[in-house]
């Protein structure tokens, strides 16, 4: 009878578990998917499919209709919802809890989560980065490329090159890559 059932374990295993429902396998592999950056560890990576967003406001801009929930954007998909990048010019009353200021030739930007905001009134206006403009950590989902024998960090078609500073601390930095 042991045998039996180590067996059935056995092939439990080796199938995947394919017993287990659909749910708790996709949030097995969200669970893999998640950010190794010390500010964003908890979030998943960007293109990450996931089956439900908590809490998540919906908001049409242009022709799209977009979810937002602690400062990751998700548009509906065939398998749930998934990560995408925050479409520029949404305007937004709160900003993320983990953002962080960064001050630009005098102008201040508000990142989180590879998503720069600028405070207009009482709101605030998702841009593009700035050239030039420097954060400590870029969200897990970013590709690597190599252009004239130089590599690029890229998330959401903004190209990062690492710098590190006088101090020894790393940073990613906006450049415009011809």
């Amino acid at each position: 009878m042991r045998k039996l059932v180590k067996l059935l374990v056995v092939v439990f295993l080796l199938s995947g578990g394919m017993l287990i429902s659909d749910k708790v396998q996709a949030k097995r592999a969200y669970k893999k998917l998640v950010v190794k950056h010390k500010r964003y560890k908890r979030y998943p990576a960007k293109g990450t499919h996931v089956l439900y967003v908590n809490s998540a406001k919906r908001i049409k801009h242009g022709k799209g209709v977009f979810y937002h929930a602690n400062g990751i954007y998700y548009k509906k998909s065939t398998r749930g919802y998934k990560i995408v990048a925050a479409p520029v010019g949404i305007r937004v009353k709160v900003l993320p809890a983990k953002h962080v200021r960064i001050v630009l030739n005098g102008r201040n930007y508000f990142y989180h989560y590879g998503t720069y905001y600028i405070a207009l009134g009482k709101r605030y206006e998702i841009v593009t980065p700035p050239v030039g403009i420097q954060v400590d950590n870029l969200p897990n989902g970013y590709k690597l490329i190599t252009k004239n024998g130089r590599t690029f960090y890229v998330v959401d078609g903004v190209y990062y090159k690492r710098v590190i500073l006088k101090n020894g601390v790393r940073v990613f930095q906006v450049v415009r890559v011809a």
